[in-house]
């Protein structure tokens, strides 16, 4: 398999991976028209932000010419920022949808991720 289809074949699974995510935390946080009209761009914009200050972290670890301490200073360097995108996101979501739904919104986020890694869990023991 070259390596473009392989590519293509990850892009296609993290974008079902995603949709299920969308349909998961749109079912848990019961969103109104307005609320999802306001929350989804956001989300989004996050999502994207988030993705970016991982990619660059992984970039970061595959570097092998970096001093292990460096390495642990660096990755604690990112989860600051990661911290910090969420400190501000956390705004952002308040502008859109009420601090109940922001809380459903983390506790959906964590429940996803638990029944992602059950199911990769599953699959490895089958």
């Amino acid at each position: 398999m070259n390596t473009v289809l392989i590519a293509q074949d990850r892009r296609e699974h993290y974008e079902r991976i995603e949709a299920i995510k969308v349909a998961f935390i749109t079912k848990k946080l019961d969103l109104n028209t307005d609320e999802a009209q306001k929350f989804w761009p956001v989300y989004n914009n996050y999502q994207k932000e988030l993705m970016e200050i991982m990619k660059k972290r992984r970039e970061d670890r595959q570097k092998s010419d970096i001093a292990p301490n460096d390495k642990i200073n660096a990755d604690l360097s990112y989860e600051s920022k990661m911290l910090d995108l969420k400190k501000k996101y956390k705004k952002l979501y308040l502008k859109a949808i009420p601090a109940e739904k922001v809380l459903l919104l983390y506790q959906a986020e964590r429940e996803f991720r638990e029944h992602l890694i059950k199911q990769l869990k599953h699959r490895r023991r089958e």
